[in-house]
Protein backbone atom coordinates (compact mmCIF):
# COMPACT_ATOMS: atom_id res chain seq x y z
CA UNK A 1 0.00 0.00 0.00
CA UNK A 2 1.02 3.58 -0.56
CA UNK A 3 0.87 5.75 2.61
CA UNK A 4 1.51 10.12 1.83
CA UNK A 5 2.92 11.53 4.83
CA UNK A 6 3.61 14.95 6.00
CA UNK A 7 7.50 15.23 6.30
CA UNK A 8 7.51 16.40 9.35
CA UNK A 9 5.57 13.81 10.92
CA UNK A 10 8.61 12.06 13.30
CA UNK A 11 9.45 8.51 13.18
CA UNK A 12 7.72 7.40 10.25
CA UNK A 13 9.81 4.66 8.77
CA UNK A 14 10.19 3.35 11.98
CA UNK A 15 6.63 3.29 12.57
CA UNK A 16 4.77 3.09 9.19
CA UNK A 17 7.83 1.36 7.23
CA UNK A 18 6.72 -1.95 7.41
CA UNK A 19 2.63 -1.14 6.62
CA UNK A 20 3.79 -0.11 3.47
CA UNK A 21 4.84 2.74 0.65
CA UNK A 22 6.27 6.00 2.55
CA UNK A 23 5.72 9.22 0.40
CA UNK A 24 6.77 12.29 2.07
CA UNK A 25 5.62 15.84 1.29
CA UNK A 26 5.37 19.36 2.64
CA UNK A 27 2.03 19.25 4.71
CA UNK A 28 0.78 22.54 3.12
CA UNK A 29 1.90 21.24 -0.44
CA UNK A 30 -0.25 17.86 -0.47
CA UNK A 31 -2.56 17.56 -3.74
CA UNK A 32 -5.00 15.95 -5.03
CA UNK A 33 -2.68 14.73 -7.61
CA UNK A 34 -0.30 13.52 -4.63
CA UNK A 35 -2.77 11.54 -3.03
CA UNK A 36 -4.74 10.30 -6.09
CA UNK A 37 -2.92 6.61 -6.03
CA UNK A 38 -2.37 6.79 -1.91
CA UNK A 39 -4.51 4.31 0.38
CA UNK A 40 -3.60 6.18 3.22
CA UNK A 41 -2.86 9.89 4.16
CA UNK A 42 -1.34 11.27 7.31
CA UNK A 43 -0.96 14.77 7.99
CA UNK A 44 -1.03 17.16 10.94
CA UNK A 45 -2.98 20.53 11.42
CA UNK A 46 -1.19 22.43 8.24
CA UNK A 47 -3.18 19.82 5.42
CA UNK A 48 -6.92 20.76 4.88
CA UNK A 49 -8.52 17.28 4.36
CA UNK A 50 -12.03 17.77 2.58
CA UNK A 51 -13.67 16.58 -0.76
CA UNK A 52 -11.24 18.90 -2.84
CA UNK A 53 -8.35 17.35 -2.26
CA UNK A 54 -9.68 13.38 -1.73
CA UNK A 55 -12.47 12.85 -4.23
CA UNK A 56 -11.67 10.50 -6.50
CA UNK A 57 -8.35 8.96 -4.80
CA UNK A 58 -7.65 5.72 -3.15
CA UNK A 59 -7.53 6.60 0.17
CA UNK A 60 -9.49 4.49 3.11
CA UNK A 61 -7.58 5.82 6.16
CA UNK A 62 -6.27 9.62 7.38
CA UNK A 63 -4.45 10.25 10.60
CA UNK A 64 -4.05 13.23 11.30
CA UNK A 65 -1.04 13.60 13.96
CA UNK A 66 -2.91 16.04 16.21
CA UNK A 67 -5.15 17.23 19.23
CA UNK A 68 -7.10 19.60 16.80
CA UNK A 69 -9.33 18.32 13.86
CA UNK A 70 -10.92 21.58 12.73
CA UNK A 71 -8.29 20.95 9.30
CA UNK A 72 -10.36 18.00 8.50
CA UNK A 73 -13.86 17.61 6.91
CA UNK A 74 -15.39 14.76 8.97
CA UNK A 75 -18.61 14.75 7.52
CA UNK A 76 -16.86 14.34 3.81
CA UNK A 77 -14.50 11.70 5.37
CA UNK A 78 -17.78 10.01 6.78
CA UNK A 79 -19.87 9.92 3.83
CA UNK A 80 -17.40 8.57 1.77
CA UNK A 81 -16.81 5.89 4.07
CA UNK A 82 -12.84 6.84 4.47
CA UNK A 83 -11.69 6.01 7.89
CA UNK A 84 -10.18 8.93 9.84
CA UNK A 85 -8.29 8.98 13.25
CA UNK A 86 -6.48 11.84 15.27
CA UNK A 87 -4.21 11.89 18.35
CA UNK A 88 -6.53 13.65 21.02
CA UNK A 89 -4.05 14.56 24.44
CA UNK A 90 -0.90 13.79 22.55
CA UNK A 91 0.98 17.21 23.06
CA UNK A 92 -0.71 18.29 26.10
CA UNK A 93 1.86 18.10 28.27
CA UNK A 94 4.03 20.35 25.93
CA UNK A 95 1.28 22.75 25.97
CA UNK A 96 1.15 23.14 29.46
CA UNK A 97 5.00 23.27 29.09
CA UNK A 98 4.50 26.12 26.83
CA UNK A 99 1.97 27.87 29.05
CA UNK A 100 3.78 27.52 32.11
CA UNK A 101 7.06 28.94 30.49
CA UNK A 102 5.38 32.17 29.89
CA UNK A 103 4.10 33.00 32.87
CA UNK A 104 7.48 31.97 34.64
CA UNK A 105 8.81 34.21 31.94
CA UNK A 106 6.47 37.31 32.74
CA UNK A 107 6.76 36.72 37.01
CA UNK A 108 2.97 35.12 37.28
CA UNK A 109 4.64 32.40 38.83
CA UNK A 110 6.15 34.66 41.69
CA UNK A 111 3.01 35.89 42.66
CA UNK A 112 -0.22 34.67 44.34
CA UNK A 113 -2.93 34.61 41.12
CA UNK A 114 -6.00 32.97 39.91
CA UNK A 115 -6.19 31.31 36.57
CA UNK A 116 -8.95 31.27 34.40
CA UNK A 117 -8.95 28.80 31.57
CA UNK A 118 -11.29 28.20 28.94
CA UNK A 119 -11.97 25.26 27.47
CA UNK A 120 -10.69 22.08 30.09
CA UNK A 121 -10.62 19.10 27.65
CA UNK A 122 -7.14 16.99 27.19
CA UNK A 123 -4.85 20.46 27.25
CA UNK A 124 -6.57 22.68 29.02
CA UNK A 125 -7.54 19.86 32.01
CA UNK A 126 -4.07 19.01 32.03
CA UNK A 127 -3.13 22.78 32.99
CA UNK A 128 -6.18 22.51 35.38
CA UNK A 129 -3.86 19.65 37.29
CA UNK A 130 -0.57 21.14 37.10
CA UNK A 131 -1.69 24.40 38.39
CA UNK A 132 -3.83 22.90 41.25
CA UNK A 133 -0.89 21.24 41.81
CA UNK A 134 1.73 23.70 42.32
CA UNK A 135 -1.54 25.57 44.76
CA UNK A 136 -2.57 27.90 42.25
CA UNK A 137 -6.45 29.14 42.26
CA UNK A 138 -7.94 28.47 38.90
CA UNK A 139 -11.71 28.98 37.11
CA UNK A 140 -12.58 26.70 34.69
CA UNK A 141 -15.16 27.34 31.94
CA UNK A 142 -15.98 24.75 29.87
CA UNK A 143 -20.09 24.41 29.06
CA UNK A 144 -19.84 20.48 28.39
CA UNK A 145 -18.47 19.91 31.35
CA UNK A 146 -20.21 19.20 34.84
CA UNK A 147 -19.09 20.30 38.30
CA UNK A 148 -18.76 16.73 39.15
CA UNK A 149 -16.15 16.35 36.62
CA UNK A 150 -14.30 19.51 37.20
CA UNK A 151 -14.89 21.10 41.09
CA UNK A 152 -13.17 24.22 39.87
CA UNK A 153 -16.12 24.89 37.30
CA UNK A 154 -17.59 28.51 37.18
CA UNK A 155 -19.36 30.75 34.97
CA UNK A 156 -18.42 33.00 32.25
CA UNK A 157 -18.24 36.01 34.60
CA UNK A 158 -15.48 34.43 36.97
CA UNK A 159 -13.33 34.42 34.19
CA UNK A 160 -12.96 38.16 34.48
CA UNK A 161 -11.36 38.22 38.79
CA UNK A 162 -9.02 36.18 37.17
CA UNK A 163 -5.13 37.55 36.72
CA UNK A 164 -4.53 35.17 34.13
CA UNK A 165 -6.76 33.71 31.22
CA UNK A 166 -5.53 30.67 29.12
CA UNK A 167 -7.32 29.76 26.11
CA UNK A 168 -7.64 25.82 24.86
CA UNK A 169 -10.64 25.44 23.05
CA UNK A 170 -11.27 23.80 19.80
CA UNK A 171 -11.96 26.00 17.15
CA UNK A 172 -15.73 25.31 16.17
CA UNK A 173 -18.03 27.42 14.09
CA UNK A 174 -21.68 25.79 14.95
CA UNK A 175 -23.48 24.11 17.50
CA UNK A 176 -24.63 25.80 20.85
CA UNK A 177 -20.92 27.37 21.54
CA UNK A 178 -19.20 28.16 19.17
CA UNK A 179 -15.73 29.27 19.36
CA UNK A 180 -14.79 30.87 16.46
CA UNK A 181 -13.79 34.80 17.57
CA UNK A 182 -15.75 33.77 20.94
CA UNK A 183 -13.18 36.79 22.10
CA UNK A 184 -13.51 40.05 20.88
CA UNK A 185 -13.20 43.72 22.40
CA UNK A 186 -16.05 43.79 25.25
CA UNK A 187 -13.81 40.50 26.22
CA UNK A 188 -11.09 42.17 26.14
CA UNK A 189 -12.72 45.51 28.01
CA UNK A 190 -14.11 43.26 31.01
CA UNK A 191 -10.63 41.74 31.36
CA UNK A 192 -8.95 42.73 35.03
CA UNK A 193 -6.50 45.84 34.87
CA UNK A 194 -3.16 44.43 34.14
CA UNK A 195 -4.30 40.39 33.40
CA UNK A 196 -2.90 37.86 30.68
CA UNK A 197 -4.15 36.81 28.01
CA UNK A 198 -2.50 33.84 27.00
CA UNK A 199 -3.69 31.85 23.48
CA UNK A 200 -2.29 28.65 22.59
CA UNK A 201 -5.18 26.89 21.21
CA UNK A 202 -6.59 28.23 18.25
CA UNK A 203 -6.05 31.24 16.80
CA UNK A 204 -9.19 32.00 15.26
CA UNK A 205 -11.22 31.60 18.89
CA UNK A 206 -9.34 35.64 19.32
CA UNK A 207 -10.41 37.99 16.89
CA UNK A 208 -7.24 38.94 16.05
CA UNK A 209 -8.15 42.19 14.38
CA UNK A 210 -10.61 42.98 17.31
CA UNK A 211 -7.45 42.58 19.47
CA UNK A 212 -4.96 44.47 17.46
CA UNK A 213 -7.00 47.45 17.34
CA UNK A 214 -7.38 47.06 20.94
CA UNK A 215 -3.89 47.32 21.74
CA UNK A 216 -2.79 50.09 19.45
CA UNK A 217 -5.74 51.78 21.18
CA UNK A 218 -3.66 52.41 24.18
CA UNK A 219 -4.50 49.25 26.14
CA UNK A 220 -1.51 47.30 26.89
CA UNK A 221 -1.46 48.79 30.50
CA UNK A 222 -4.62 47.12 31.10
CA UNK A 223 -4.26 43.87 29.13
CA UNK A 224 -0.84 41.83 28.27
CA UNK A 225 -1.17 39.14 26.06
CA UNK A 226 0.75 36.28 25.15
CA UNK A 227 0.24 34.42 21.19
CA UNK A 228 1.32 31.14 19.74
CA UNK A 229 -1.44 30.35 17.59
CA UNK A 230 -2.55 33.50 15.23
CA UNK A 231 -5.52 33.85 12.13
CA UNK A 232 -4.10 33.49 8.44
CA UNK A 233 -1.27 31.21 9.79
CA UNK A 234 1.47 31.49 8.43
CA UNK A 235 0.66 35.02 6.92
CA UNK A 236 -0.42 36.11 10.23
CA UNK A 237 -0.85 39.88 11.10
CA UNK A 238 2.89 40.93 11.45
CA UNK A 239 1.59 44.28 12.95
CA UNK A 240 0.23 42.84 16.07
CA UNK A 241 2.89 40.17 16.89
CA UNK A 242 5.05 43.76 18.10
CA UNK A 243 2.10 44.15 20.54
CA UNK A 244 2.34 41.08 22.65
CA UNK A 245 4.44 40.43 25.47
CA UNK A 246 5.23 36.94 23.71
CA UNK A 247 4.84 35.79 20.09
CA UNK A 248 6.03 32.44 18.85
CA UNK A 249 4.78 30.51 15.36
CA UNK A 250 2.27 27.99 16.75
CA UNK A 251 5.07 25.48 18.66
CA UNK A 252 3.58 25.26 22.23
CA UNK A 253 2.77 21.72 21.80
CA UNK A 254 5.96 21.23 19.71
CA UNK A 255 7.84 19.11 21.94
CA UNK A 256 9.85 16.39 21.02
CA UNK A 257 7.43 14.01 23.42
CA UNK A 258 4.11 15.56 22.00
CA UNK A 259 5.31 14.97 18.21
CA UNK A 260 6.26 11.37 18.54
CA UNK A 261 3.13 10.17 20.82
CA UNK A 262 0.87 11.57 18.10
CA UNK A 263 2.82 9.50 15.30
CA UNK A 264 2.55 6.54 18.11
CA UNK A 265 -1.22 6.90 18.19
CA UNK A 266 -1.24 7.26 14.35
CA UNK A 267 0.24 4.16 14.34
CA UNK A 268 -1.63 2.25 16.52
CA UNK A 269 -4.99 3.47 14.61
CA UNK A 270 -3.44 2.66 11.10
CA UNK A 271 -2.26 -0.79 11.95
CA UNK A 272 -5.83 -1.76 13.32
CA UNK A 273 -7.52 -0.73 10.79
CA UNK A 274 -5.13 -2.96 8.77
CA UNK A 275 -5.90 -5.54 10.73
CA UNK A 276 -2.23 -6.05 12.95
CA UNK A 277 -2.96 -7.29 16.04
CA UNK A 278 -3.02 -5.83 19.24
CA UNK A 279 0.24 -7.86 20.64
CA UNK A 280 2.28 -6.92 17.44
CA UNK A 281 1.14 -3.45 17.53
CA UNK A 282 2.11 -2.71 21.38
CA UNK A 283 5.63 -4.69 20.98
CA UNK A 284 6.18 -2.01 18.19
CA UNK A 285 4.81 0.89 19.67
CA UNK A 286 6.73 -0.08 23.40
CA UNK A 287 10.32 -0.73 21.16
CA UNK A 288 10.07 2.79 19.00
CA UNK A 289 9.44 4.15 22.29
CA UNK A 290 12.14 3.18 24.42
CA UNK A 291 14.29 3.69 21.56
CA UNK A 292 13.19 7.33 20.87
CA UNK A 293 12.66 8.50 24.69
CA UNK A 294 15.88 7.14 26.15
CA UNK A 295 16.90 8.17 29.84
CA UNK A 296 16.25 10.87 31.95
CA UNK A 297 18.41 13.48 32.24
CA UNK A 298 19.30 15.02 35.25
CA UNK A 299 18.38 19.01 35.97
CA UNK A 300 20.39 21.06 38.60
CA UNK A 301 17.67 23.63 39.47
CA UNK A 302 17.26 25.62 42.79
CA UNK A 303 13.64 26.96 42.11
CA UNK A 304 10.39 26.02 39.71
CA UNK A 305 10.66 28.87 37.50
CA UNK A 306 14.26 28.09 37.08
CA UNK A 307 13.82 24.49 36.33
CA UNK A 308 10.57 25.52 34.02
CA UNK A 309 12.63 27.95 31.54
CA UNK A 310 15.20 25.62 31.68
CA UNK A 311 12.96 23.03 29.92
CA UNK A 312 11.78 25.51 27.84
CA UNK A 313 13.58 29.02 26.74
CA UNK A 314 10.37 30.35 25.30
CA UNK A 315 12.12 34.06 24.90
CA UNK A 316 14.36 31.92 22.20
CA UNK A 317 11.18 31.07 20.31
CA UNK A 318 9.74 35.02 20.94
CA UNK A 319 13.11 36.65 19.13
CA UNK A 320 12.88 33.99 16.22
CA UNK A 321 9.19 34.99 15.32
CA UNK A 322 10.20 38.75 15.90
CA UNK A 323 13.14 38.11 13.73
CA UNK A 324 11.41 36.50 10.69
CA UNK A 325 8.23 38.84 10.87
CA UNK A 326 9.25 40.65 7.40
CA UNK A 327 10.00 36.95 6.07
CA UNK A 328 6.28 35.71 6.37
CA UNK A 329 4.50 33.60 5.53
CA UNK A 330 7.35 31.32 4.24
CA UNK A 331 9.42 32.65 7.44
CA UNK A 332 6.41 31.09 9.72
CA UNK A 333 6.19 27.29 8.42
CA UNK A 334 10.41 28.12 8.34
CA UNK A 335 11.07 28.00 12.37
CA UNK A 336 7.70 25.51 13.15
CA UNK A 337 9.50 23.08 10.20
CA UNK A 338 13.11 23.55 11.92
CA UNK A 339 12.00 23.86 15.42
CA UNK A 340 14.65 22.87 17.49
CA UNK A 341 14.24 19.29 20.41
CA UNK A 342 12.55 20.38 23.18
CA UNK A 343 11.56 17.57 25.74
CA UNK A 344 9.23 17.88 28.03
CA UNK A 345 9.01 17.92 31.92
CA UNK A 346 8.86 14.20 32.31
CA UNK A 347 12.16 13.83 30.61
CA UNK A 348 13.86 15.36 33.44
CA UNK A 349 15.18 14.20 37.06
CA UNK A 350 15.64 17.60 39.56
CA UNK A 351 19.23 17.04 41.62
CA UNK A 352 18.48 19.74 43.91
CA UNK A 353 17.49 19.09 47.46
CA UNK A 354 16.39 23.13 47.37
CA UNK A 355 13.32 22.23 44.83
CA UNK A 356 9.94 21.89 46.12
CA UNK A 357 8.14 18.27 45.93
CA UNK A 358 5.07 19.93 44.07
CA UNK A 359 7.15 20.02 41.11
CA UNK A 360 6.43 16.55 40.42
CA UNK A 361 2.48 17.79 39.65
CA UNK A 362 4.12 18.89 36.54
CA UNK A 363 5.62 15.84 35.65
CA UNK A 364 9.64 16.23 36.77
CA UNK A 365 10.70 13.78 38.72
CA UNK A 366 13.15 14.37 41.54
CA UNK A 367 16.61 12.38 42.32
CA UNK A 368 15.56 10.09 45.09
CA UNK A 369 19.31 10.77 46.63
CA UNK A 370 18.35 14.29 47.36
Amino acid sequence: MKIVVDENIPLADALFGDLGEIIRKPGREISSADVAEADALLVRSVTRVNADLLTGSKVKFVGTCTIGTDHLDKEFLAEAGIRFASAPGCNAQGVVQYDLAALAHLGYLARDIRVGIIGCGNVGGSLHRALTGMGVTCVCYDPFLTQDQNADLADWDALFTCDVICVHTPLTRSGPYPTHHMLSTPFFRAMRDGALLLNAGRGEVIDNRALKAYLQGDNSNHLSVVLDVWEGEPAIDAELAPLVKIATPHIAGYSFEGKTNGSLMIYEALAEFLGVNATERSARVAAVKAQAYGAAEPLDADDLVTAILATHPITRDDKALRDQLDQLPAGFDALRKGYPVRREFSHYQLTSAQIPANVTALGFSLDSAK
